[in-house]
């Protein structure tokens, strides 16, 4: 990652000038960061012939910021995902989609046997293709977490808490001196979940963002907790 948070186009093609696929999620998970389209311009346009860039757009919803399909529609080697697993709330019905060339479907459908469409539950199907055309509830469910996520993020910001930017439904925060692990679990002493951590960041926690009494009972927790 870059000093912002965003993929390193570059120190990836360094790190792998001959990979087969190159991956960037926009907004990033864990950080929820925004990675350039230009950056991404980029990346294709330096890589090595016959590799692939995936794009996952997984919260893209939540950001509400210019996105990538152009790019699968001018590139033969671009494929971008989409889920209806997040703003959607479908985590259950298990569906998503690809934007991409149409020899690139056909040659990843040949591994499941023409299955990867005709498998999925009707309901699923039907699910996702009403919720494509509900635009203003997406802007209106994209408006409400903003504003959850805008007032915990002040709240954290006056108690001098490190929190990381962000352009989806989650943040980080830099605890510095303890451990995520030991935060996560003097939250659930609080009866609230919080994120999980990683080895390469010990001391920071991924926390979701979600309704406003949600948020407000994370509030109330930090406070007991750093008091």
């Amino acid at each position: 990652l870059t000093a912002d948070y965003t993929h390193d186009v570059k120190a990836m093609l360094a790190a792998n000038p001959d990979a087969g696929l190159y991956y960037i999620c926009t907004p990033n998970n864990p950080t929820g960061t925004i990675t350039p389209l230009a950056d991404i311009e980029w990346l294709i346009a330096n890589k090595p012939a016959g590799s692939m860039v995936l794009i996952d757009e997984a919260y893209t919803h939540f950001a509400g910021v210019p996105v990538a399909s152009y790019l699968a529609v001018k590139h033969d080697d671009v494929i971008v995902m989409r889920t209806f697993s997040k703003l959607f709330g479908m985590a259950g019905l298990r569906v998503g989609y690809i934007i991409t060339n149409p020899k690139n479907i056909a040659k990843m459908m040949r591994y499941d046997g023409g299955m990867q469409s005709g498998a999925l539950p009707v309901t699923s199907i039907a699910c996702a293709t009403a919720s494509l055309t509900a635009a203003p509830l997406i802007a209106a469910r994209r408006a409400e977490m903003q504003t959850a996520r805008g007032l915990t993020l002040d709240h954290l910001k006056a108690k001098g808490i490190d929190v990381k930017p962000t352009n989806a439904n989650m943040f980080m925060i830099d605890w510095k001196t303890k451990k995520a692990s030991e935060m996560q679990a003097a939250f659930r002493k609080e009866s609230v979940e919080i994120g999980r951590s990683w080895p390469i960041w010990p001391t920071v926690s991924r926390v979701t963002v979600g309704s406003a009494a949600e948020m407000k009972a994370f509030c109330m927790a930090l406070d007991k907790i750093v008091a």
